[in-house]
């Protein structure tokens, strides 16, 4: 068995001993005691070697009602023993029993699933909560349910957000009912612990070597004098290498999730401070954000925020040393172009540079050289993790970082990469950890789209309950935007994959209502349906529906890979639009979109503005293909900013932060006066070089 279904039964086995104990009190019905069974690790059936190392937690008899109740009698280890000792006659029965013993654990495990996917139906069914909660969890989970849904019973939803730029029927107060959906446990954020769930034999010594490993070309000259640095800066690295100084005389600063690689410079202090907000610099936030509001009611909302969310921005922690290096970064990627001087930038002269060293790590991917970007954009995320606030939490109350400032910009975008990285590497379960943590900066704004992609990880991570709970909350039902084509067709896969096709149906009809144009495109495309039963639906799409279409479809045979569920969507759709012809499915009438205004921050041109970022930063060809042509020339669209915000207002101006906000002119005046002078030197060079060769060799030019 591969090492990944190794991990699933493991997990499995620890599901099932979770929803035993939660709902063992929900079985009134007296059932006859049954011989005790010995509880056994699924994993010690494929490998004999390990028996004696097992710890005496595996040896405990589990409970009468519990062997009852599942009625699966695994084998005890002195069975197991008494089968080795008979077996060693010929080297021959070794083999059969071997193949034996992986035959049962095959059974087993199949049978397990099947268990495991009726207490997921049953929970889903019931409760709609996540399986391996306990009962005390599941009472404090339906209250705020029960509070969240009474509020939104009394608001109109699926209301358009064009036309409501305050995000009004959605109140920060609110929002702590939903911090379940986001990542609280920091440890998944490192990917090495899924690493060590799927390769089972990984050892302790092993990740420590991975720790230890370069991840940039240095060579051994370099990385001695990097040693010689370490011994001068105290407290760097440490024996688990997530210590690093704060500056002279401070506490060491421990590290949430990244750790110090041996390549990288030893400094006594980062290169960026958390700073929190105050009053005016949200109310400054929120009058870009909601130009046509009064000033005093924005003010009666700012308190309300401040109350239930703590906001930070980072910021330079020495404005002089990041003016001179945003100004050279500048004048290399947008000015004069040149690769060669952004490398030799994070080389020698600013290794702690963000947006440089986020530049780097994609033209390196686009030239084909993956073995460094994975260093370098986890280089990036070490100087924000070393900024980091003391018991700083990713579950949407504790730290949002507001868009309008460059440094949490470049912070968003270190992460969408390193979930892209992350997904390359196979760490899908991290990926999708990490897209829960970006959701969570800013739950309500969602600046790089996390609602058109998080299903996709989530998806190859098996995490079918969080999807079905998720298109159930009113993060996903609040505005019609916030409803995408992927969270919706994700929770339909969800119901099928834990056996309630009943709900799926449902769901798609549902879905239909809200997306029928994008579900055309989907059905004639890619299901390869008949273009006749449509209708002509397909062309009445809009842009965005496009776009969102397009980036659906090319990641959609990624997770749906059986051919029976790809057929239950295709017939679901073909049995709708036969039921549309034949006048016994009526098409609610849709509700015309608020007009257009260049004053709301989430959309250009009428797209939202984040599934355009989305749509760049994925980089697909056919998601490109299909955005505004006029859109680069109109707007910025920069590799290491895409679509910054744009003012609202004239006051809004000098509020919004963009890299030109760090830079002196007179700098770069000076700096591209320099490389002008360089240019003119090289091209008479070139001018003397070519006018001598022509006097060596004066019939060069004749034919």
């Amino acid at each position: 068995m591969s090492s990944r279904a190794l991990r699933k039964l493991q997990n499995d086995e620890q599901l099932l001993d979770s929803l035993l104990s939660a709902s063992g009190s929900e079985r009134s019905t007296p059932t006859p005691a049954s011989p005790a069974v010995a509880k056994t690790n699924i994993f010690a059936l494929m490998n004999d070697e390990d028996e004696d190392n097992d710890s005496d937690e595996d040896r405990e008899v589990a409970s009468d009602s519990e062997a009852a109740s599942i009625k699966v009698e695994l084998p005890t280890k002195s069975q197991k023993k008494n089968k080795k000792k008979k077996g060693k006659g010929t080297k021959k029965s070794k083999n059969v029993e071997k193949e034996q013993a992986k035959d049962e654990s095959v059974s087993e495990g199949e049978e397990l699933d099947k268990i495991i996917q009726q207490f997921r139906r049953q929970d889903v069914q019931k409760y709609g909560i996540k399986a391996d909660e306990s009962s005390d969890e599941y009472q404090t989970a339906s209250e705020e349910e029960e509070d969240l849904s009474n509020y939104f019973a009394q608001k109109t939803l699926m209301s358009d957000l064009m036309g409501d730029s305050a995000i009004s029927l959605f109140p920060y107060s609110k929002l702590k009912h939903c911090k379940r959906f986001f990542n609280a446990d920091l440890k998944k954020l490192d990917p090495h612990s899924e690493f060590k769930l799927l390769f089972d034999d990984l050892t302790s010594e092993s990740l420590e070597d991975i720790d230890s490993m370069t991840t940039s070309h240095v060579t051994p000259q370099q990385l001695k004098q990097i040693q010689r640095m370490k011994r001068l800066i105290k407290n760097w690295g440490g024996r688990d290498h997530r210590s690093v100084p704060n500056g002279p005389g401070a506490t060491p600063h421990r590290l949430k999730f990244t750790k110090v690689r041996e390549d990288w410079l030893p400094t006594p202090r980062g290169e960026l401070a958390m700073r929190a907000l105050n009053l005016e610099d949200l109310r400054e936030w929120q009058m870009w954000q909601r130009p046509n509001d009064w000033k005093d009611v924005i003010d009666e909302d700012i308190k309300e925020m401040k109350k239930n969310v703590s906001f930070y921005k980072f910021e330079p922690l020495n404005p002089d040393i990041n003016r001179k290096a945003i100004t050279e970064f500048y004048l290399s990627t947008i000015m004069h172009p040149d690769h060669e001087a952004l490398i030799h930038l994070i080389s020698s002269k600013y290794p702690y540079h963000v947006p440089a060293l986020l530049q780097v790590a994609l033209i390196l991917v686009r030239q084909g050289d993956r073995s460094n970007t994975n260093g370098l954009i986890q280089r990036a995320l070490f100087v924000f993790d070393r900024a980091l606030k003391a018991g700083i939490q990713f579950d949407s109350l504790a730290c949002q970082l507001p868009y309008i400032y460059f440094y949490n910009r470049q912070f968003y975008l270190a992460i969408f990469r390193y979930i892209l990285t992350l997904a390359q590497r196979g760490a899908v379960a991290t990926a999708g950890e990490w897209c829960k943590t970006l959701w969570s900066l800013s739950p309500l704004d969602d600046p790089l789209g996390c609602r058109y992609f998080i299903d996709h990880y989530l998806l190859l991570n098996n995490d079918y309950q969080y999807l079905i709970d998720l298109s159930k909350s009113p993060l996903s039902s609040c505005y019609k935007q916030w409803s995408t084509v992927g969270i919706t067709l994700g929770a339909v896969l969800s119901y099928l994959r834990v056996g309630l096709p009943d709900e799926a149906q449902k769901l798609v009809r549902s879905a239909f209502s809200h997306h029928r144009r994008s579900l055309s495109i989907l059905y004639t495309e890619k299901l390869l349906g008949e273009t006749d039963l449509t209708g002509g639906l397909e062309k009445e799409r809009t842009s965005a529906e496009v776009i969102e279409m397009k980036a659906y479809m090319a990641r959609f045979s990624l997770v749906w890979t059986k051919a029976e569920e790809v057929s239950f969507l295709r017939n679901e759709l073909t049995a709708i639009y036969e039921e549309i012809r034949n006048k016994k499915f009526e098409l609610e009438a849709e509700e015309e979109h608020a007009t257009s205004n260049d004053q709301n921050c989430f959309f250009v041109d009428g797209i939202p503005v984040n599934l355009l970022r989305f749509a760049i930063l994925s980089e697909e060809s056919s998601v490109l293909g299909s955005l505004p042509s006029d859109l680069w020339e109109k707007y910025d669209v920069y590799e290491f900013d895409v679509l910054p915000p744009v003012p609202t207002s004239k006051e809004s101006v000098e509020i919004l932060e963009t890299v030109k906000s760090f830079i002196n002119d007179r700098d770069l005046a000076a700096y591209q006066g320099e490389v002008m002078q360089d240019e003119e030197l090289l091209n008479q060079i070139r001018q003397m070089s070519l006018e001598q060769f022509l006097e060596e060799n004066p019939n060069a030019g004749v034919e």
